[in-house]
């Protein structure tokens, strides 16, 4: 049976049990607990909403607008399929600077590890991160919703990939 009709016939049980209960003891029901599956879209739909709303509470949070981040889509070179990327404004300004200075697409920027100023970056904004996260019980509680449904994500991939 397909998601959609399980809710459906989940929600018509649902409308039933007063009509069923009429006439025996009255029984208050305490919870009802309608429980669906999720397509892997709807699931990594959930990953990047999870993930902008995190970095939108992170930005709210951060002092230093150079490590702020931004979430979008964007599309490689040679490909049709978007990408959803979360990019600190430091990441992209490097981007920028590079395909300004060779005239090349941004994906061929320098090793992040090999540029001793976007490593030193790259470590701030890490700081930054695992800070504020420890500062503020509604930042990490965002990071848990979002590594919650990156997990509930690549779980159900794995799934349908193995049947």
């Amino acid at each position: 049976m397909r998601p959609k009709h399980t809710i459906l016939a989940l929600v018509a049980a649902v409308l039933a049990l007063p009509m069923a209960a009429v006439g025996q003891d009255e029984e208050a029901i305490e919870d009802i607990v309608v429980v669906g599956q999720k397509s892997i879209a709807e699931l990594r739909k959930d990953v990047f909403q999870s993930e902008e709303d995190f970095y939108s509470l992170y930005n709210d949070l951060n002092d230093d607008a150079e490590y702020d981040v931004r979430c979008f889509y964007e599309k490689p070179t040679g490909t049709r399929i978007k990408n959803h990327v979360c990019r600190a404004r430091f990441v992209s300004n490097a981007f920028s600077g590079h395909a300004a200075r060779n005239r090349s697409d941004i994906s061929r920027v320098a090793n992040q590890e090999a540029n001793p100023v976007m490593a030193e970056k790259s470590a701030r904004f890490q700081e930054k991160l695992e800070t504020l996260v420890a500062a503020n019980p509604d930042l990490a509680e965002a990071l848990v919703r979002y590594n919650t449904a990156r997990a509930l994500f690549f779980a159900e991939r794995e799934a349908s990939a193995n049947n």
